[in-house]
This record gives C-alpha cells, sequence and structure tokens, in this order.
C-alpha cells in the first residue's frame, strides 16, 4: 500500500471487474474522451457530457475499497483524464485468470501530477501512469443540466431489467425519435406508462406493467394527469447500458423539459468472474450510483399531445414488456441517492430464479379500421 502524503489520495481495491462495468455506462456520453473526476472523503465520482444536451454522472463509494485515504486542504480534488486509457488497463486486468488475488491501487497527488494505478499481486507489481488535466467543462458535475426539484411533474421508480428491454425494444424497430407518456387517474386507479416510437415505418408503442412488483411508483404532479415528453432516442438510447446493470431506476420530469434518470446497480446486477482476482464485496456496500439527465427534444404543443393522446387510444401495434422475474433490494443505505428509491412497501413475492435473457412481447389484436402505422 501507498504511503498517504500531504494533499493526496490512494485507495486500493480487488474488484476490477465491477468497476470495469461501472465505467463501462460512460462510455456513451461525450463525443470527447475525456472525464471529469472528482475525489472526496466519501468517494469517487465521475462524469461525462455532451454538449449540454445529456450528462452522466457516476458514483464509487469508498466501501468498494479495501483501503482508502484522502487527505487534502480542499474538500475534494478534481482531474481530466481519458476514460478509454482509465477502462483499458481495468478491464485487461480483471479479465486475467490468475491463481492469485489482483489488487488495484488508485493513486493521485494533486494538480499538475499524474493518475496512477498499481497492480500487484505476490509475484508482481505494475505501475501505470495517466496525464491529468483540466477541460473547459470542468466547472462543476452539473454542468448546467440538473433537475428542478420544485417543478417535477412525473415520477416514476421501476425496475431496471424491465426498463432495458423497452429500451432494447425500441432500439430494434429502428426507433429515431421517442415520445414518453404517463397518465394516472385517482378515481379507476390507473397507471399508464409507455414509449412511443416514431420512425420510418411509422409509429408503434411500448407499455410498461404497472403492477407494483415492476413499477414501484408512477406519479403524475399535473392536473391533467398526463405527461408527454418529446426525446431524441440517441439520448434516451444512452441510457440502455446503466439500465442492464441496474436494480431499480427512478425517472423523473421536470416542467423545463429536463429528465433524471437515477440507477442504483446492486452488486449482484453485476458479472463477476469466477477466477481468483476478484472477491465478493462488502455486504454494506451501498452498490453504484448512477445519475444521467438530459434535455427533451423540444416542448411539444397542446395539438402534439392531443395527437399522442389520440394514438393512444388508437389500435397501433403495442407491446407490453412482461418480466419473469423480480429484483431483491438490499436495505435502503443512508446515502441521499440511494435513499430516492425509497417507496411505501407491500408484501409481494420475489422470484429468484435465474433471467431469461428473452422477454416476453405480447402483441394486442389489431384493428382493421386503423392503420397498424401512420
Amino acid at each position: 500500500m501507498l504511503n498517504i502524503d500531504h494533499n493526496s489520495f490512494s485507495a486500493s481495491t480487488v474488484h476490477l471487474d465491477y468497476i470495469t462495468t461501472a465505467l463501462s455506462c460512460l462510455m456513451p456520453f461525450g463525443p470527447k474522451d475525456d472525464v471529469l473526476v472528482f475525489i472526496d472523503k466519501d468517494g469517487l465520482s465521475f462524469t461525462r457530457q455532451s454538449n449540454h444536451i445529456n450528462r452522466i454522472q457516476l458514483f464509487l463509494s469508498k466501501e468498494l475499497f479495501i483501503t482508502y485515504l484522502f487527505n487534502h486542504d480542499d474538500n475534494f480534488m478534481r482531474l481530466s483524464l481519458k476514460l478509454s486509457h482509465l477502462l483499458n488497463s481495468v478491464s485487461v486486468s480483471s479479465r486475467q485468470q490468475l491463481d492469485d488475488i489482483l489488487e488495484c491501487t488508485f493513486s493521485y497527488r494533486g494538480h499538475g501530477t499524474p493518475f496512477m494505478l498499481i497492480f500487484q499481486d505476490s509475484y508482481t507489481t505494475e505501475q501505470v501512469e495517466y496525464s491529468t488535466y483540466l477541460t473547459t467543462d470542468a466547472d462543476g458535475p452539473n454542468q448546467g443540466l440538473e433537475l428542478d426539484r420544485s417543478s417535477i411533474q412525473l415520477e416514476c421508480i421501476i425496475q431496471g431489467d424491465v426498463l432495458y428491454t423497452a429500451l432494447k425494444e425500441l432500439r430494434e424497430i429502428g426507433c429515431k425519435e421517442c415520445y414518453l407518456y404517463a397518465k394516472t387517474d385517482e378515481y379507476t386507479k390507473t397507471k399508464v406508462f409507455s414509449f412511443i416510437s416514431k420512425s420510418k415505418l411509422g409509429f408503434s408503442k411500448i407499455r410498461l406493467p404497472s403492477n407494483r412488483s415492476i413499477m414501484e411508483k408512477l406519479e403524475v404532479y399535473n392536473s391533467t394527469s398526463t405527461i408527454i415528453g418529446f426525446f431524441d432516442f440517441n439520448s434516451i438510447d444512452k441510457l440502455r447500458p446503466s439500465t442492464k446493470i441496474a436494480s431499480k431506476v427512478l425517472l423523473r420530469l421536470d416542467a423545463h423539459g429536463i429528465l433524471s434518470a437515477n440507477i442504483l446497480c446492486q452488486i449482484d446486477k453485476i458479472a463477476i468472474t469466477s477466477s481468483a482476482s476478484t472477491s465478493e464485496a462488502p455486504a454494506d456496500y451501498p452498490g453504484v450510483v448512477i445519475e444521467i439527465c438530459m434535455l427533451e427534444k423540444e416542448i411539444i404543443d397542446s395539438a402534439s399531445k392531443n395527437e399522442i393522446e389520440v394514438l393512444m387510444r388508437s389500435s397501433i401495434k403495442e407491446r407490453t414488456i412482461d418480466s419473469y422475474f423480480t429484483t431483491t433490494m438490499a436495505d435502503p443505505t443512508t446515502k441521499e441517492n440511494v435513499a430516492l428509491f425509497e417507496v411505501p412497501t407491500t408484501n409481494r413475492e420475489t422470484n429468484n430464479e435465474e433471467r431469461n435473457d428473452k422477454q416476453h412481447a405480447d402483441i394486442i389484436e389489431e384493428d382493421e379500421s386503423v392503420p397498424m402505422f401512420f
């Protein structure tokens, strides 16, 4: 282990495959290879953004590390480096089939010094250094894309596997533009959450299950009880790698057209290799917390909203995403972002069988009086 000096940081871990999977979620964001890193006493935060349209922030808690030492005059350290360089080193090491545990130490000694990774087992020690710098986007993690909590119009908590399946379906049918549709009825207790795809073939819709075991919460804070968001699918699709390893996803949309996705990734959702180069993460580890924010393509007018309402009542092709399993969540931690996922609990059965990668999709009967695509 490295000695910790004044104004420096050092942390050691054996969970390289876990970190590799988490960092891979950053790749779809940003045309450049830069990643902004914030280090403080609680952990490391990695931030990327693309043209102030979408942003991702990924947090690795200090509980993931065997040792975590932070000593700095300020409350945090800030640096930028090349994401691909960091990810390549970590991923190659995590794939090595070793009979010994491979330990990796992250080290940084402040502005003007390289960010170092030190890989060590019982026989060898290897050190990799990365140049660090600050970019014009280094003013802060939010970078202008921040949810207005005082004007939230939509809030939904849904299982990550179901959302991932829906996004994968949208991609497979060639979605170009995507409408997010949410409606609640307090009298009939009906809740509808759908994605409407607009492609070269026309419109189609994917309706997510509303049962409590899959969609834990759906609230529309609007007098009409209907919210419609309009997004470029390339932006929405950036959520997909993160939702693939997500346990739960909290979606919120504000009145200014900013969609926020808080994604909680538990340990058991991330593939762990069987080699001795890794070990089980701490039982009290809260998991990776990812926050993604993006802007609507445009805020649609009342005429467009009426058109979507008619579309939802029509018999165009609709897919209902079913899930053969539910995800068991660990006890909530005291972390602020993790606490966002807390909802009143109800008794429900939990199926712990192995996930079936091919999700069932029911196609409803078509009404011949209305064209399937228009």
